[in-house]
């Protein structure tokens, strides 16, 4: 992909989906391991499933949004049995050491894996006992669209379970490639584990949710009534539910006993290892031309860092002038907060094609770094605070009853952009910070100018938030409901967002100075 197209088509669809270290395949070429890309992805399904689970309690629309759950843990499930049946096919045809990286010493792994079947054996009765109530009440049920596909979901949870216990008692022994495929697979696995920790910690109990929303009675008479199942289910509930839980967090450790992302390999005297370094060095070194092309490309980089910073802070001035009229309560607030919901959703749009922008310059002229490098302590508080910034955005989106405002409308669409922008935009910081110049010499100018009007952006939104949405509840989009997701929002997540906001404007003036010495 040397093309232009080729770059355009990695730069926007492929490196912001597997971002991560550099690595070099078998067969000699370079692919990036899905690293970073995979963490941020993990962060916004887990704040989905965390956000949508908890708003259970706001009963218009709660049975659309637990489906939603239960699709997203359907999808994630029939993710990793599928990864799992490639793994073995190619363990197949082409020997263990397709996916086996090394023998690990451990004297655990078998009582682990006794354990871990037991729990198993023990979460797949609870799944075909909730099967058999769920037949044996379907007639009496609306037919919502979480009633409906729970059975679907109990029945590939079984599926789930035993494909991921072979899978682990095989490779319990080993330690994995950090391939690609293996990596992806690894993290569906991890991702469908967590996720129904959550979903079981935050519902904690399916059919006392139907029951309680029943409205004429007759799905909780069927669920409540004294029959073998719910004999069965009544009295194996306090040694089913904690055995869920434990073979999920037994999973989860195994899985990264053998799955270690975050160690490294260690890489001896390897200063340059990729064609594009390799070409870009110099034979002789020469100062007088770097200087020439400094003092000749100073002018030129003045003026586009200048132009991109009077263009960024022209942007976010409506938004914050807005907000300004909606706090001192001057205008129709309704139109003026709609003009802002407009206008905080072009900003993120120009910070979207900004970040595109950026991927395609990383394409075209830097290199990454081909020594394997993991997160750092500030990097993880980084994608802490993202992650509270995901829940928000989530929550405001389901916040909005887009059935009853026109208004609303536009606010939940915006909140759903806002999470496509703020993963690029995470996704591309730690990536960037993972790449050099092809050419130390060169001045590229159009990175340089996406990271000032991101990092511009990211101020403004940092003062809008801090100052303005904080303080001043006339400005927040769901002002007027008093729920719990509502006030969980405001109180608890928006500080969280307000931080991720003033670190990623820090963080991406450092990256800036980086390319620019």
């Amino acid at each position: 992909m040397d093309s232009f197209c080729g770059k355009i088509l990695t730069s926007m669809f492929i490196l912001p989906f597997t971002a991560g270290n550099y690595r070099r395949r078998p067969n000699g070429s370079w692919c990036f391991d899905c690293t970073i890309a995979s963490r941020v992805l993990f962060l916004i399904v887990l704040a989905t499933i965390i956000v949508l689970t908890a708003s259970k309690d706001i009963h218009k629309h709660a049975d659309v949004r637990l489906a939603i759950v239960v699709i997203l843990l359907s999808l994630s499930m029939c993710a990793g049995v599928i990864g799992i049946y490639i793994l073995g096919c190619f363990v197949k045809y082409h020997g263990q050491q397709y996916i086996v990286a090394s023998t690990r010493n451990t004297h655990t792994s078998k009582l682990q894996v006794i354990f871990l079947w037991g729990f198993g054996l023990a979460s797949g009765i609870r799944c075909i006992l909730s099967a058999g109530k769920h037949i044996e009440c379907t007639a009496k049920a609306s037919h919502s669209a979480y009633w409906t596909s729970m059975f679907c979901f109990y029945t590939l949870v079984i599926v789930y379970l035993f494909s991921e216990m072979i899978f682990i008692t095989y490779c319990s022994t080993f330690k994995l490639k950090k391939t690609l495929f293996v990596n992806y697979v690894m993290l569906m696995l991890l991702t469908a584990n967590v996720s129904v920790i959550v979903y079981i910690h935050f519902l904690h109990d399916t059919f006392s949710y139907f029951t309680k929303n029943d409205n004429d009675g007759q799905l909780s008479s069927c669920l409540l009534n004294n029959s073998t199942i719910s004999h069965l289910m009544t009295k194996s509930q306090p040694f089913l539910y904690p055995a869920s839980v434990e073979y999920s967090l037994l999973s989860i450790t195994i899985l990264l006993e053998i799955w270690s992302p975050t160690k490294l390999r260690h890489v001896v005297n390897e200063q340059i290892t990729s064609p594009q370094e390799l070409e870009s060095v110099p034979l002789v070194a020469d100062d007088t031309s770097i200087e020439d092309m400094n003092s000749e490309n100073r002018s030129g980089k003045t003026v586009c860092q200048m132009a991109t910073l009077a263009g960024s802070l022209s942007a976010g001035i409506g938004l914050i002038l807005c907000n300004v009229i909606l706090a001192t309560g001057i205008g129709e607030n309704e139109y003026v907060r709609y003009v802002a919901g407009i206008y905080e959703f072009t900003l993120n749009g120009m910070m979207s094609l900004a970040i595109f922008a950026g991927f395609y310059c990383l394409v075209k002229c830097c290199t990454p770094d081909s020594v394997p490098k993991g997160l750092g302590s500030r990097e993880y508080v980084y994608l802490l605070s993202a992650f509270g910034l995901f829940m928000t955005n989530i929550a405001e989106g389901i916040g909005n009853d887009v059935s009853t405002q026109p208004e609303a409308r536009l606010f939940m669409y915006r909140s759903i952009f806002s999470v496509f922008q703020d993963y690029l935009q995470v996704v591309f910081l730690l990536l960037a910070n993972r790449c050099k110049k092809v050419d130390p010499r060169s001045n590229i100018h159009p990175l340089e100018s996406a990271l000032i009007f991101i990092m511009i952006s990211n101020f403004v939104l940092w003062f809008n938030d801090s100052v303005l949405l904080s303080k001043f509840p006339n400005t927040r989009s769901l002002h007027y409901q008093t729920d719990n997701t509502t006030y969980t929002m405001y109180e608890d997540l928006l500080p969280v967002a307000v931080f991720f906001r003033f670190t990623s404007f820090m963080e991406y003036y450092t990256t800036f100075g980086k390319y620019t010495s």
